[in-house]
């Protein structure tokens, strides 16, 4: 499951990323999973910068934005259909991070 892969790469990256001084916080969804059809598990990251989020649903999709702080204008946003079972998310959220610190579009 491509969701539970990516909550325990989050989890081993955030001491890395505090140390690049990107914050890492879980969403916290109020409703049971059982009730909702294709639960997610969604993180927001906070650079100088800017604020980004990533979501993954059971199904296997993924999006992800990045806004600028002081504009709020949305400099990235992408949406992959289905990510494989060895997607390696490093590579997959490397423009991803790489916006989020410096906060220029790509």
């Amino acid at each position: 499951m491509v969701r539970n892969k990516f909550k325990q790469w989050v989890e081993c990256s955030i001491e890395l990323l505090n140390k690049e001084f990107i914050s890492t916080e879980f969403v916290k969804h109020k409703l049971d999973e059982s009730h909702i059809p294709n639960p997610s598990t969604g993180v927001i990251h906070e650079s100088e910068n800017c604020l980004g989020q990533i979501t993954v649903w059971e199904s296997s999709q993924m999006e992800y934005e990045v806004v600028n702080i002081e504009t709020e204008e949305m400099i990235l946003w992408k949406y992959f259909e289905k990510l494989s079972l060895d997607s390696d998310f490093s590579i997959v959220l490397k423009e991803y991070f790489e916006v989020l610190q410096t906060g220029l579009k790509p």
